[in-house]
């Protein structure tokens, strides 16, 4: 068997196992189908909201509010972080106001979001971007800073304008520092789009949780949450593979025997 192959078996045979503890622990316990379902009534229940007519909207629309929160997020967070780079004075000023922002509970900003963007998806959308700015940010100045002295020095003595250092020196070893802040993003993303949701909202997975909360609806909240860890994992994995793609010349990407 293939190394793809065997580890496609032990993630099948680990997902299995953990159906078998799941029953296991419903059965011999007693558990009511109302405080935790067995594997095969929350399919049943999984299935049958997925095929009802309002799911799509919800997972549209958050959806849409970890896309663009998430894309808005990183062009900010690359600009930003580049302009700190360069100008440690600009550093020195917004930088205690960024972590400031960053380190308050997003559930307790999440309110005010609500009150200033309402409770469409623009208030979201701009938790989100939040969420997503700082470790961008962040990421951006340490690649920035980590072209070696050697290397600005050449730059300096053949006189490379500020975009032929950017292009040739500059994108290439700050691009390994950026795509780890990329992929630390995407969960951040969707946590920033539920906590929103959580709050206030007409729609959205999050939103849901909350509903199925409200009305004791313990099938609703695991199609939500299963929904929201499907999600993660598919944008973990596409931005895994759009660093590979990137960074396929980094030593970061070399396979360990």
């Amino acid at each position: 068997m293939s190394k793809y192959g065997r580890k496609v078996a032990l993630a099948v045979a680990t997902f299995l196992l953990f159906l078998a503890v799941w029953q296991g622990y419903v059965s011999l316990f007693n558990v009511p189908a109302h405080t935790l379902p067995g594997p095969g009534v929350f399919a049943q229940q999984f299935i049958n909201y997925m095929t009802a007519g309002d799911m799509h909207t919800h997972i549209g629309t958050t959806l849409y509010e970890i896309f663009i929160g998430f894309l808005v997020g990183c062009v900010l967070g690359l600009i930003m972080g580049y302009i700190l780079a360069k100008s440690p004075l600009l550093e020195r000023l917004f930088t205690p106001y960024v972590v400031l922002a960053q380190t308050a509970p997003k559930i307790s900003i999440a309110p005010l979001f609500l009150l200033w963007f309402g409770l469409g998806a623009s208030s979201k959308i701009a938790l989100v971007i939040l969420v997503v700015f700082f470790p961008i940010m962040v990421n951006t100045v340490i690649g920035i800073r980590s072209v070696e002295k050697n290397m600005r020095d050449l730059l300096r003595i053949l006189k490379a304008n500020p975009w032929q250092r950017f292009i040739s020196v500059e994108a290439p070893f700050s691009l390994p520092s950026i795509m780890s802040g990329v992929k630390v993003s995407t969960t951040y993303a969707i946590t920033g789009a539920v906590i929103g949701e959580m709050i206030g909202a007409k729609a959205g997975l999050g939103y849901l949780v909350i509903l199925g909360s409200e009305t004791y609806n313990i099938g609703l909240i695991l199609t939500a949450v299963l929904l929201l860890s499907v999600t993660g994992l598919i944008l973990y994995l596409l931005t895994d593979f759009l660093e590979k793609k990137l960074l396929h010349w980094h030593e970061s990407q070399e396979i360990v025997l």
